[in-house]
């Protein structure tokens, strides 16, 4: 059963879920796989199996109705009963039972499924007769849907029920088989029907035996030419029915007979304690999970309608916490070749996350990170281990759960982790939200590659950071360095970094082939930096150039541990280089022997650790203003701890090793020697009174400095700028300024702008002036002000207490939308009424699509439908009209009352609020990203309307509008043009009104002028001797024949 393939534990829950997802189960015609999972308490007492039970072999009744009226030979139905046995020996197993019955006038059962004998079967064949008479077949399926399968003959209620009719032609009572198949669709019974014979070439018998077959026919129905033709069709009707046993009867191919339960699950304690257990194979493959309270111990199944088959849903999964609310997270990496990440929503419809490589497996494997440690999740992590982008196989990406008018989202970061260029190792086969492993309070993460270096394996560490991770590894730890012949390291990544070894650091689980092995957490340390001088600034004398200036510096390292471990006596070897004037290539300081570098390899332990070095600072007429500057930098090299073994402290990533300081010269500034400036600071958005996020791609800040006091050195402006906004450049309107910048990396710093004016002195009474360019991110989310915030500085020693070094402003904010309002499908395109008749009414549908792009946020879209023009009502009911999801509001009174004027200038007026009075719906709605929705106006409309249009032949547009409305102080709509207003949709239906024609003057017309042109033709022919001919001669002959005269005639 593979008891441990996937194991869960939560910090919530001391339980740990041990899982076994393999376990087959031998069936008739299959083997199914199922599993099982066990919770485990801290004293390894075990609880389960949940789900209790595997899936069943699935049992499987069929009946045979046979053609036994006259029209069947006696031949031919002892071929029927030789094709039926040799039907029943291919399908005959364990859990099939058989039942037979025949029917002509009537229906009788030969054998019911509790007479059916296993070992004299045939013989129950054999021995039945033939009736004889009329075809009934409607009659015979009824009884034996009714009488057949059940459980009093020996049906069995969950077993898969197929009924197989063979008939050789038309039937007596057709109308009744709606009503009989409809019957038999309530018990699930699957109907095969078989049609022998030539009388299924008349189209009526083939829908008859369509009519009998279960749907799809096309799977369902066979016709074969005769009775000795049967076996042509035995092995195609046995693997349809094959593909039946097993499963349920439901349409689905399969459903739980291989779910493998357990492939990945989850123990969540709150609101109670329950298992979430995915099935993977369930549903023909398309996946899901079990939700099993541990109360009752009842699965119920979540399944998603959009996920495809083969898709694999519930490969992985993890459960994230938000506002203590429980979100499902699972991955599908093979959802139509590419992969898929769902989200399951308390309460609402999942949200669906998915990337475009085709084989890139993303969803492999899933983790979410609570990046604090305050219970809420931060992120999702998904990995794609098969993804391939340069030399690197495998990719890691990060979502963001965000908080917008209160409603819980989940999206792309747009960072992503990817291992070590060149390496093709399946990085992300494995990831884990692990402790804190850099003493930094933000949680780190491990991802595994175990193909890299040869199949060796690796394990990269990535650090949190606030509200996100650095896309950078911090650590790279390579199979081959931790033991050697390891294969396949970083398989799997324990999710719990527990300590193990009681040193109070986290310690992580590796898995690789055949072995695990436990790293330990090193102890972190920082180490901060500080020079001071003696004497600590250069004299004005030393310009006189009559000898150098002796001075000393003190080095000092100050080493702290960063991890809270319980390890003392934690030291590091430093080995630091001191560089003088190092930004120059004509430098003015030196040690001994006219070096500008000196090292110094020292040891230094968990204290401030100083050291000292003396030089000379030459005379330099041409440059007494700029300073002297140092540089120290140091390599790190941690000592093996006593108490530890050869553990070793970690310097931090955030810890410099590099660290720059000024060795400034005595300012010349007169008797007293002390300069005091007068900065002054201002700034503006140079115009701007808003930001408009997603339109405006640039900001500009316009920044003033003056210096109304004595000279100031080295002047320098710094801004800080939230995170969405990016430095572009800066432009000098006055003054010499430079420009640097560093963006903020996530939300949690701000980006911050240095520059320098007027170096190295802004002499009394200068001014400079410049512009700063940021770039706006159209997708970030900022406060409702944005906030810049100006400081200015010196290295002058005072400054006038009026001076202005600090100033700050916010902007306000807008955020673009785009939503789109159209007409949508189903929308009734055309109706027509008869002028005249005010009682006729036509069904009509007007559907609004809304489409949400760029961001949620909540959105009221309001509906006016036109519902009486002139006092007479458009629709039917009025009173009932209502739109689904929307609150009705008030009528609206039209602006236009003279409507034959209107109309008749029109070729195909509109009929809407302008002219009618409308009724107002108001839906409103929070819609996410790429959300859609749709409102629906359906009723019938009525004839009596139009005839206040004066009008009695015409075409009109009844004309529903939607329209949106939002917050305008916090959006603004994304428009081609200037305008910026949200659109206005128009859903139309053309409404014809025609006169009904009257016929009849034409028919009076038409009679008469049909007689005149009969009396003409009759006249012309009597005056013709037409008549008066024939008529002689009949007489002639006549007279001849009989030897008499005419009556009337006289003699000669």
């Amino acid at each position: 059963m593979s008891l441990g393939l996937s194991m869960s534990k939560t910090e919530t829950s001391p339980k740990t879920v041990v899982c076994g997802p393999t376990i087959p189960k031998e069936c008739d015609s299959i083997n199914l796989y199922g599993g099982m999972c066990f919770s485990i308490d801290p004293s390894l007492k075990p609880d389960g199996p949940l789900p209790s039970s595997l899936e069943e072999c699935k049992a499987t009744d069929i009946a045979f109705l046979l053609d036994g009226s006259g029209s069947v030979k006696p031949h031919q139905f002892s071929t029927m009963k030789t094709f039926v046995k040799n039907l029943i020996r291919k399908l005959l197993k364990q859990n099939t039972k058989f039942a037979f019955a025949q029917y002509s006038y009537s229906c009788t059962i030969h054998i019911h499924f509790n007479q059916f004998q296993r070992t004299g079967w045939e013989l129950q064949v054999d021995n039945i007769e033939q009736i004889g008479g009329g075809t009934f077949t409607a009659r015979a399926i009824k009884t034996v849907v009714n009488d057949v399968f059940d459980s009093s003959a020996g049906a069995r209620p969950q077993a898969n029920r197929i009924l197989i009719v063979i008939t050789d032609g038309l039937s007596s009572d057709s109308r009744h088989y709606p009503s009989v198949t409809a019957l038999a669709d309530t018990k699930n019974i699957i109907r095969y029907a078989v049609g022998v014979g030539n009388a299924f070439n008349n189209q009526r018998a083939l829908n008859e035996l369509n009519s009998i077959a279960s749907s799809p026919e096309s799977d369902h129905m066979f016709k074969v030419d005769s009775f000795e033709a049967l076996d042509k069709i035995s092995n195609t009707l046995e693997k349809s029915i094959i593909a039946i046993e097993g499963t349920q009867t439901t349409g689905d191919s399969t459903r739980m007979e291989f779910a493998q339960n357990g492939f990945s699950a989850a123990l969540v304690s709150s609101p109670d304690e329950r298992f979430l257990v995915s099935v993977i194979g369930a549903n023909d493959w398309r996946g899901g999970y079990q939700d099993i309270p541990l109360s009752s111990r009842m699965p119920s199944f979540r399944r998603v309608h959009e996920v495809t088959p083969d898709s694999y849903l519930g490969y992985s999964m993890a459960v994230a916490s938000r506002d203590r609310q429980n979100y499902i997270v699972m991955g599908a990496p093979r959802y139509k070749h590419k992969g898929l990440l769902m989200v399951f929503f308390p309460g609402g419809k999942p949200k669906m996350l998915k990337q475009s490589q085709i084989g890139a497996y993303f969803g492999a494997e899933v983790c979410v990170v609570d990046l604090d440690g305050d219970s809420n999740t931060d992120l999702i992590l998904a990995s794609a281990p098969m993804h391939t982008e340069g030399g690197r196989e495998g990719k890691v990406f990060v979502y963001k759960f965000t908080k917008e008018n209160h409603h819980t989202e989940v999206s792309d970061t747009g960072v992503s982790l990817l291992e070590m260029e060149g390496q093709r190792g399946r990085f992300g086969s494995s990831l884990a939200s692990l402790a804190d492993l850099n003493g930094d309070g933000i949680r780190d993460v491990a991802v595994g590659a175990p193909l890299e270096d040869d199949g060796q394996g690796s394990v990269y560490i990535f650090n949190g950071r606030r509200r996100g991770v650095n896309p950078n590894y911090s650590q790279r730890i390579a199979g081959s360095s931790v033991r050697s012949g390891l294969r396949f390291f970083g398989l799997t990544v324990a999710q719990s970094a527990l300590d193990q070894s009681g040193d109070e650091l986290p310690d992580i689980a590796v898995g690789s082939k055949g072995a695990v092995l436990l790293l330990r957490s090193r102890p972190i340390v920082s180490i901060v930096t500080s020079v001071t001088f003696n004497p600590p600034k250069i004299p004005t004398s030393i310009s006189d150039c009559t000898d150098s200036q002796q001075n000393k510096v003190r080095v000092c390292f100050t080493m702290t541990k960063s991890t809270r471990d319980s390890l003392a006596g934690l030291q590091a070897k430093l080995n630091y280089t001191l560089s003088l004037d190092f930004v120059r290539q004509k430098f003015r300081a030196f040690f001994k022997g006219k070096e500008r570098e000196e090292n110094k390899e020292v040891t230094v332990s968990l204290r401030e650790n100083c050291f000292e070095h003396s030089f000379l600072v030459q005379c330099s007429p041409e440059d007494v203003v700029n300073p002297v500057d140092v540089q120290v930098t140091f390599s790190f090299q941690g000592l093996s701890i006593q108490s530890a073994g050869e553990l070793r402290p970690k310097l931090a990533i955030s810890s410099s090793n590099t660290s720059d300081h000024k060795l400034n010269f005595e300012i010349d500034c007169g008797e007293d020697k002390v300069c005091t400036d007068n900065i002054h600071l201002n700034f503006n958005f140079s115009g701007a009174s808003t930001i408009e996020v997603g339109i405006t791609q640039e900001m500009s800040v316009t920044v003033m400095v003056e210096n109304r006091g004595e000279n100031s050195y080295n002047t320098r402006v710094s801004l800080s700028y939230p995170h969405g906004l990016s430095y572009r450049t800066f432009t000098k309107t006055q003054g010499r300024v430079e420009c640097s910048s560093l963006d903020s990396p996530d939300e949690s710093t701000q980006g911050k702008t240095h520059c320098s004016i007027n170096r190295p002195i802004l002499m009394a009474g200068d001014k400079a002036i410049f512009v700063v360019q940021y770039g706006i991110d159209g997708n970030s989310q900022f406060d409702d002000r944005v906030t810049i915030q100006a400081q200015a500085s010196s290295d002058n020693d005072k400054h006038d207490p009026e001076n202005q070094l600090s100033k700050t402003l916010d902007i306000g904010v807008k955020y673009s939308i785009y939503v789109v309002l159209k007409r949508s499908e189903g929308t009734t395109n055309y109706i027509n009424f008869t002028a005249g008749n005010n009682h006729l009414q036509k069904p009509v549908v007007q559907n609004v699509e809304v489409t949400n792009g760029l961001r949620g946020l909540n959105l009221t879209v309001i509906i006016q439908v036109p519902v009486k023009l002139q006092g007479k009502d458009i629709w039917t009911d009025v009173d009932s009209l209502h739109i689904q999801g929307c609150t009705r509001g008030g009528e609206k009174s039209p602006i236009i009352t003279d409507l034959q004027h209107t109309f008749k200038d029109n070729k195909e007026p509109d009929v809407n609020c302008s002219v009618a009075v409308c009724l107002e719906f108001r839906c409103t709605s929070y819609m996410i990203r790429d959300d859609k929705s749709r409102y629906n106006v359906s009723g019938n409309v009525r004839s009596g309307w139009i005839e206040q249009t004066g009008l009695r032949s015409a075409s009109f547009h009844l004309v529903t509008s939607a329209t949106l409305e939002y917050d305008n102080n916090k959006y603004i709509f994304y428009s081609s043009d200037s305008s910026r207003h949200a659109p206005v949709a128009r859903i139309e239906t053309l409404v014809e009104v025609y006169e009904e024609p009257n016929l009849t003057k034409e028919i009076i017309g038409g009679v008469v002028a049909g007689l005149i042109l009969l009396a003409l033709m009759t006249a012309g022919l009597a005056k013709s001797g037409f008549f008066k001919s024939q008529y002689q001669q009949k007489l002639d002959e006549a007279g001849a024949q009989g030897g008499e005269e005419p009556p009337g005639a006289e003699a000669e």
